[in-house]
Order: structure tokens, then sequence, then C-alpha cells
């Protein structure tokens, strides 16, 4: 016979997803009143929530003894975590001031320190930031809505983009692999690293984003494309030595890359990048841009990217002559060349369409910067240098710049 605790988890759990509408329609009215609240604030960039899955919910049970705390009929309404909403901006700067914005809109005292704002109270007397286990600080508040007679409890956090990133991470590689308990020192070191490294990308960010914001042209757009690369490269080379097992230079990869999200992917024009930041400085276009990858890079999982296994394009139609050059040539490498190979996993992972519309969207932009106003002549010269090319050089910024200085008079 089991002991009572495993008859406590089925109760929890099955009340968890007998009750999921309630709390997801808790949730969306938390976020949505939110929303309505930080949608002026220039540092906010969204507000998400999630509800625990039954899974999470029994490995908490037993690894914080919830069990001894609240009764099974009451878990999912009182523990503070049951719904977790997440108010995220750009930058380590701007946590603390969503977190002052929060002080001043929650202003209407109720009981025991929690201050109310409709019908969403916040437990806003503890100290902030706390400090985490893992020695990081993080604004964590305690909170919950009155809704049709029941108290939800749940947990909002203010997160930057490098805190959101670095904490997916962190869940990711430690919570979801046990293994790594067996050498926690080492992935401990190895977390703080890869935390450090982010907080600088964080900084370089922050620098040139209010650089862009005071300038009228795109002076810095050379100094964003640097600090994207150094974050597709600290992020994709990581992915790459774990998936083929051993140390890969994507560097030059990267760049390219770089020149492709800047110019011309589907992170210029996406929700990261408001429509009236792109009618107005291309600069800060530019940074917004990063900040986009960067909120599309912290939700991938990266276990799926497969890096070294066979892809797949069926029912790719190239518009034109020059397209169909450029996509003879990579599609004849791409399974062949591992340098191909890998830029493209790398690429359709970036990228939100399917594999075959994202491919379609790189010979188009391959074109646009090859072709420019050369004549037809310089057209026939060019795609004989595109069947002539080695296809992982083609990939390279310097392998494309190569074909676009073609010039010379007819």
């Amino acid at each position: 016979m089991k002991i009572e605790v495993f008859d406590y988890v089925d109760r929890a759990t099955a009340l968890l997803e007998k009750k999921k509408d309630d709390l997801m329609r808790v949730a969306a009215h938390i976020t949505e009143t939110l929303e309505r609240m930080f949608g002026e604030v220039d540092e906010t960039v969204s507000v998400t929530y999630r509800i625990k899955s039954a899974s999470s919910l029994k490995e908490k049970i037993v690894r914080n003894a919830l069990y001894m705390q609240y009764d099974a009929e009451r878990l999912i309404y009182d523990a503070s975590d049951t719904i977790g909403v997440r108010l995220e901006c750009r930058f380590l700067d701007d946590e603390k001031k969503l977190y002052d914005r929060l002080l001043a809109l929650f202003s209407s005292d109720a009981e025991q320190g929690e201050y109310r704002c409709d019908n969403i109270y916040l437990k806003l007397d503890t100290p902030q930031p706390e400090r985490q286990k893992n020695g990081l600080d993080i604004y964590r508040i305690d909170g919950f809505v009155l809704d049709s007679g029941e108290k939800y409890s749940f947990e909002l956090q203010i997160k930057s983009l490098v805190n959101s990133f670095w904490s997916e991470i962190e869940h990711k590689v430690i919570y979801k692999n046990k293994k790594y308990m067996m050498i926690d020192k080492f992935v401990g070191e190895l977390m703080m690293s890869i935390h450090d490294s982010l907080v600088n990308i964080d900084s370089q960010l922050h620098m040139l984003f209010k650089r862009c914001l005071a300038s009228p042209n795109v002076e810095y757009r050379d100094q964003i494309g640097e600090t994207l690369n150094a974050l597709i490269n600290e992020v994709y080379s990581r992915v790459v030595e774990k998936k083929v097992g051993f140390p890969v230079n994507i560097k030059t990869y990267s760049e390219a890359l770089v020149q492709y999200v800047l110019e011309y992917s589907s992170f210029t024009s996406r929700a990261g990048v408001k429509q009236a930041t792109m009618r107005s400085l291309a600069g800060e276009r530019y940074a917004n841009t990063v900040i986009a990858v960067m909120n599309r890079l912290r939700r991938m999982e990266f276990e799926d990217v497969n890096v070294g296994e066979k892809i797949v394009l069926d029912g790719y139609v190239p518009e034109n002559d020059v397209q169909n050059a450029i996509a003879e040539k990579l599609l004849s490498a791409v399974n062949e060349d591992f340098y191909v190979n890998v830029f493209f996993h790398i690429f359709f992972s970036l990228e939100v369409g399917d594999d075959r519309q994202d491919f379609a969207s790189y010979v188009r932009y391959y074109e646009w910067r090859v072709v420019g106003e050369k004549t037809p002549a310089q057209l026939v010269l060019l795609r004989t240098l595109i069947e002539k090319s080695a296809p992982s050089k083609m990939l390279l910024e310097s392998g494309i710049k190569k074909l676009t200085e073609l010039k010379v008079a007819d």
C-alpha cells in the first residue's frame, strides 16, 4: 500500500486539471489588466502567463513538501505559483523602473501588506529584488485575485529579456536534466559564465539603444550588428557543439546571418518591433530587432535544432533564373557540406515560417543583395560565378560581397 502523499498528489493534480479553464481565465484577466496599465510604458516588452503543469505540480509537491502546508483541495488556489505572470522589459535597468511603476499603481493599501488595483492584490511590503538560491536577484511578488467568490493566488515576476532568456536556459539545462545534479558545481559555474556573457550583452545593447534613440541616422548599425552577432554566436556555438560532439567555429556564418536579420528578416516587422518604431529612427529599428531576436531565442526549444540531420525542402519553386542558380547551388550542398547544413539549421530555427518558406525568403534576400542594378550581360556572368562558387563560401558575408562587386562594363 502506497503512503498517503501519493493520494495527495493524485487529488491535487486532478483538481488542477478540472480547474484549468478557470485558472487560465484568471491568468488572462491579470495579464490583460497589466497590459492596460503598462501598455504605454516604453520599457515594457510584453506580459505573459503560464499555468503550472501537472508534472511540475507533482514534482514541487514532493520537493517542497507542500503536502505538509496545504490541503490538497486548496493547493492550486493557495500556492503562490500555480499561476505565473511575467512582466517583461528590455534591459536589466528597466526592471526597477517597472517595479516602481507597480508601487505607484497599486497604491490602495488593503491588509497585511497587500496593495490593490481593481480586483488584483499584490504583496508589496517585502524587499525587492529578492535573492535566489543561485545567488542572483529577482523581482518576484506574490499576489492574488478575487474572482466569483474564490481567491486565486499567483506569482508576478519582472524580468528583462536577458534574465528571461537566462532563466529559460537554466530551467532547460538543470531542472529538466536531473543527471546534471552529479556535476552541479561545474554546471553552476558554466551557467554563471553564460549569465555573465548575457549581462555584458545587455550592457552593450542598452548603451547602443540609448545612442540610437538620440541619433537621427544609422551610424550605430555596425555596433548593433556586432552585438547581435555576439548573441547568436554565444548561443548557437554551444548548441552546435552539444549536437555534434565537438566545438565548431560559426562566427563568420553568424555575421552573414546578422546581415539578413537586420535588413530582410521577419524580425524587422514582427510584434517585437512596434510599427511606430518602424516609422521613426532606423537606428531604433535596428536596436528593437536585436530585442526581438533575443525574445525569439529565449522561447526556442534548442533540442529541436537538428544540426547534422538531413534537410528536406520539397516544393520550393524559384521565381527567376538568378534565384534558380542560387537555390540549386545551396540545395546541392545542404546535406553534403557540414557548414551549409549547420547554417540552414540555425537559419530555419531563427525564422518563423516553415523551412520551405524560410528558404525562399533567404534566396530572395540573396538575390536582392547580389543583383542590384546589374545589366543583362552582367547577370549572365553572375549566374556563372554562382555556379562556380563553393556553397559554404557563398554563405559567408565576404562571399556575398564578392558577388555584389560585379560592376564591370559589359
